[in-house]
């Protein structure tokens, strides 16, 4: 298979650069580098300085070092990650989805915002490679814009013309529960401690203890920690039955859990030389950090393993004393891109929160950069796929069970906006429920639009884009020409909770609860050819029908219920009969048992209570005693 050939192709990396550093160390004097890469290639390698000088402390003390803080090192993130909740959750915004014969679901953002007194649309657009996010100014889309031209505006593969809207309860937290999938705040690194002139894996898994150096350093990594009911992030280690060890390193970083895999703290098997308990751990990891307790060069391919991408080398300087500092170098494989924070020259640097800050700022953005290597890319792209394709599913399931219309923009009417389309499309809708239940006599609740300051719904006030995005002075009351595939669709805002209100077939607009039921749904259709079909005669017609269906149910409820209560009181009625039969029938019972016991008894001298009955056919026979029922 491919990770066997892998695993096979580093497996001769590594016989070589045993090799290349046993020579290296036998051959020479030091001092040495810290890395040493393979001959073959396949890794790049950062800090590595061919200065032998002492650094001494005039040098280490022109470093910045006064500058510190968490602020100066930076985690490089996705920011696209974090885009919906940030610039669209609770605020005024459009969702929609489509599936593209070309690249499959798609699924769109659109807001409008204000940037130097001219209007702009942020988009967000979803496909199977991954998420793009832009801001474009409103010119860039013509006088209409729609979901499929801001679409191929961030894509040119897609071909979808179609696009339905995300306006029911639930749609945008799915929609952030998918941008939020690649999102972590925990993490676990490898430390590998490496003695002196070590150059095979074995070597470095072998060593069962550790040095004062080894110990002052994983200080400055995190705290020691008793994996027995550790409550924490365990990274992979066992918390309950101590298979992994007693202890471990661990910290917080930045709102973030960091567990560290250290050799020297994972079980030593005896007779194993491999060490298979500790490379299971350290071997899965992506980053690992390898401590050099003396100048001794270290190679990537002497650890076999398909996860580690990337190598933090430290090399401690006047370790266990005042002036104790850390050479720092860096290798990674040549598909992880370069990550930050840049190594200083010299890259050494002084024990302390400084240093500290700058170690695990590394080694979050190292693992954060291995991901976008080829073999972490197809795997991110296959979950991801699969969680788009599972999105789409769910919205696509969610709009039928609320019967959500689509709305349908056509590039014959230039004049009509995405917004301004949206808007006459809301405004018609409302006009056409308000004409039917007034002439149902009833009362239809009112169209509530917020403004764009509050989270829920729309505010028909603030609603610029009939103006402004359309750039036209034509009458919003213009019909639809339907002779383009161009689609738009209206994103649902969630509702207060302290508004009781019952969703159409839009999610959009309510009815009065209290009048008419909300099972039945009210909306208004439009055409093919963008002609409004409104028959207010004959919905109201329906209405009146709809009403007086209603009307009967309830009295036949009403019946129901009575014929209820009259039935439990029947039931109750003979659930006494039967507990008085019950009774009569346990009293026959003793009497009967009564009465077979008298028959039994034997008859007295006296013949008290029974009277002899002679037989007829002959005085020989004895007599037969009756019992007498008046004794």
């Amino acid at each position: 298979s491919t990770s066997e050939r892998r695993y096979s192709k580093d497996s001769v990396k590594a016989r070589e650069t045993i090799k290349d550093v046993s020579f290296l160390v036998l051959g020479r004097s030091g001092p040495y580098p810290q890395i040493v890469l393979p001959t073959g290639g396949g890794y790049w390698m950062d800090g590595v300085s061919s200065c032998t000088i002492n650094i001494d402390d005039d040098i280490v003390g022109c470093m910045p070092t006064t500058s510190s803080s968490c602020a100066r090192f930076k985690l490089e993130t996705d920011d696209t990650s974090h885009c919906y909740k940030r610039h669209f959750i609770g605020r005024e915004h459009h969702d929609f989805y489509a599936m593209d014969n070309n690249i499959g679901p798609l699924v769109l953002s659109v807001r409008t915002e204000t940037i130097s007194s001219q209007e702009h649309f942020r988009i967000m657009l979803r496909t199977r490679h991954g998420t793009v996010h832009e801001i474009v100014p409103a010119s860039a889309l013509g006088d209409r814009p729609s979901a499929s031209r801001m679409a191929r505006l961030l894509c040119d593969e897609v071909m979808a013309d179609r696009f339905c809207p995300v306006a029911f309860p639930g749609g945008s937290e799915m929609i952030l529960q998918y941008d939020e999938h690649v999102l972590t705040n925990t993490y676990k690194f490898g430390v590998i401690y490496q003695k002196f002139g070590q150059s095979t894996e074995e070597e470095l898994f072998g060593n069962a203890c550790r040095s004062a150096a080894f110990d002052e350093f994983l200080g400055v990594l995190g705290d020691r920690v008793l994996l027995k009911n550790f409550k924490g992030y365990r990274g992979g280690l066992d918390t309950q039955h101590g298979q992994t060890g007693t202890e471990s390193v661990y910290c917080k970083f930045r709102q973030r859990e960091v567990m560290f895999h250290v050799s020297t703290m994972l079980p030593f098997t005896v007779g194993d030389t491999q060490q298979l308990q500790r490379k299971r751990h350290i071997g899965n990891d992506i980053v690992a950090v390898v401590f050099q307790e003396e100048n001794t060069p270290f190679s990537p391919t002497m650890i076999a393993s398909n996860f580690l991408h990337a190598f933090i080398v430290v090399q401690p300087i006047d370790s266990c004393t005042e002036k104790v500092r850390y050479r720092v170098s860096v290798t990674a494989r040549d598909d992880v891109p370069f990550f930050g924070p840049t190594l200083p020259a010299p890259s050494i640097f002084r024990k302390g929160q400084e240093f500290r800050n700058f170690l695990l700022t590394k080694l979050i953005n190292a693992e954060n950069a291995a991901y976008k290597s080829d073999k972490f890319a197809k795997l991110a792209e296959r979950t991801r796929s699969s969680l788009l394709d599972t999105l789409y599913g769910n919205l696509k399931e969610r709009a039928e069970f609320y019967g959500i219309p689509l709305l349908e923009t056509t590039d014959s009417t230039p004049h009509l906006g995405l917004f301004h389309s949206v808007k006459k499309a809301i405004t018609g809708r409302s006009r056409s429920v308000s004409h039917e239940m007034s002439s149902a006599g009833t009362r239809a609740s009112t169209l509530e639009l917020s403004s764009p300051g509050r989270s829920n719904g729309f505010n028909r006030k603030s609603v610029p884009n009939a103006e402004i995005l359309s750039k036209s002075s034509t009458s919003s009351t213009s019909d639809w020409d339907g002779s383009d595939n161009d689609s738009v669709e209206l994103e649902h805002e969630h509702e207060h909770e302290h508004e009781h209100e019952h969703d159409s077939d839009t999610g959009m607009e309510s009815m009065s609860s209290t009048e008419v039921p909300h099972s039945n749904r009210l909306s208004c259709s439009f055409c093919a050819d963008g002609a409004v079909v409104s028959s207010h005669e004959d919905e109201a017609r329906k209405l009146d029908e709809l009403l007086t269906d209603v009307e009967k149910l309830k009295t036949e409820k009403l019946d129901l219920l009575r014929q209820n209560v009259t039935c439990k009181t029947d039931i109750k009625k003979l659930k006494e009969r039967q507990s008085a039969l019950a009774g009569d029938l346990d009293r026959a019972n003793e009497e009967i048992a009564r009465l077979r016991k008298l028959l039994k008894r034997p008859p007295g001298n006296g013949n008290d209570g029974y009277v002899a009955v002679h037989q007829s056919l002959g005085t020989d026979r004895p007599p037969v005693y009756v019992m007498d029922v008046n004794s």
